[in-house]
């Protein structure tokens, strides 16, 4: 079986996600001292309903149940990647290349904890350049990134800024 507890967890609900014609965008766990939260993004081609969210939901859950890879008290939730979606993989992140990313880094680079801007290029060795918007172009190892996340862009809505009365 897989080694950390996302890949054994991808492992289990990744052909129960698929059933549905869905497919998983990527799991986040994180445990507290009191309760842990799993967290299932799911995706299809033309995007997720929240009603499809719940029927993977009430599958994967007894499933999981079943499996017992998680301590007893966790929280569940499925939900799609959302427009500002987390980059889980180096495919994932070599797809928006081009856009506006927001990325926490786990050692700074540059003397930077965060970084955001324009995804330049992705690397097949795993070796990100971002236009940061303070600092200009950094690399950075996709390993060094704890989460990166697509910064969402909104068109805009093309209503005139009104004229100051000078």
């Amino acid at each position: 079986m897989a080694g950390t507890i996302e890949e054994k967890i991808a492992e289990l609900v990744t052909p129960l996600v698929e059933s549905f014609d869905a497919y998983v965008w990527g799991i986040r766990f994180r445990s507290g001292s009191d309760k842990a939260m799993l967290q299932v993004f799911v995706d299809q081609e033309d995007g997720i309903s929240v009603d499809k969210c719940g029927e993977i939901m009430d599958v994967i859950s007894p499933a999981l149940d079943t499996a017992d890879l998680i301590a007893p008290r966790y929280t569940l939730e499925v939900s799609s990647p959302g427009l500002d979606r987390i980059l889980f993989t180096l495919e994932q992140a070599k797809a928006y290349t081009g856009k506006t990313v927001k990325a926490e880094l786990r050692i700074p680079t540059q003397g930077r904890h965060k970084i955001t801007g324009n995804l330049v290029s992705v690397t097949d060795d795993g070796i990100l350049t971002v236009d940061d918007k303070i600092s200009g172009p950094i690399e950075v190892a996709f390993a060094n990134i704890s989460v990166a996340r697509v910064v969402p862009e909104f068109p805009s809505n093309n209503k005139k800024a009104p004229k100051s009365s000078s």
